[in-house]
């Protein structure tokens, strides 16, 4: 990310621990604590739902909801069940979103980036690249996707990075969609698919079926593939 084009702080809230991306001249001092609360607010209807459903939190499968739970929580399920993984697999995206929602209505904003565990939601106002992080790969923050205006999650998913539970081994599977906390759940799925280069093809075909997908870059054992609308530059 640009320190030329963005003021950047943090703001955290017991796991969570967000990085916030906005134009010069825009931060207020009140804004770490308008994160704070939402952090905070999500968390606690994250852990009132799960002491009523545990499987919530802990299944890596769908599970059953109706349609009277808190907006967040109907995300999560709503993920879950486009995906075919569990709930949790979508809450940083959740929380980076929700995050980055809540400062543009309270500040106007007209650009922003949220960055929760590598998971992004970006609001741009023009052209944006972002590096992908992909551990001990040759390709780690080599590979740069260039972001177009618009609003969307930029989520990564890694089964050689990081504590995040992953089924495969890719040093890296992002995905780019329109709502951050549904990238991540996808992010999460098509990584649990990687258990060496050779899923990379499959996995990217898999990607380009799902209308909710705009882009997709893989990176395992110092391969990469991508897939989808947007331009990819390999930097130095």
């Amino acid at each position: 990310m640009n320190h030329d084009r963005f003021f950047f702080f943090r703001s955290t809230c017991h796991e969570s621990d967000l990085f916030i991306g906005i134009r010069h001249g825009s931060f207020r001092e009140e804004m770490i604590q308008s994160v704070r609360d939402e952090l905070f607010r999500l968390r606690k209807i994250i852990l009132d739902y799960s002491a009523q459903d545990p499987l919530f939190t802990q299944s890596l499968e769908p599970v059953s909801g109706n349609e009277h739970v808190p907006p967040g929580i109907h995300t999560m399920l709503q993920c879950a069940r486009q995906t075919r993984t569990g709930p949790m697999s979508s809450v940083a995206g959740l929380f980076a979103g929700q995050v980055g929602q809540k400062l543009i209505s309270e500040y106007v904003l007209d650009e922003i980036v949220v960055e929760n565990g590598g998971d992004l939601f970006i609001k741009n106002s023009e052209v944006l690249t972002t590096l992908v992080h992909a551990g001990s790969s040759g390709l780690s923050d080599r590979v740069a996707l260039v972001i177009t205006p618009g609003s969307r999650g930029v989520c990564t998913s890694s089964g050689t990075v990081g504590h995040s539970l992953s089924f495969g081994c890719a040093d890296a599977v992002t995905v780019i969609a329109g709502s951050a906390p549904l990238a991540d759940a996808w992010a999460t799925a098509l990584a649990n698919r990687v258990t060496g280069a050779g899923d990379i093809e499959g996995v990217l075909e898999t990607a380009g079926q799902i209308p909710e997908i705009l882009g997709c870059a893989v990176i395992a054992e110092e391969q990469i593939g991508i897939r989808g609308q947007f331009e990819v530059k390999i930097v130095n």
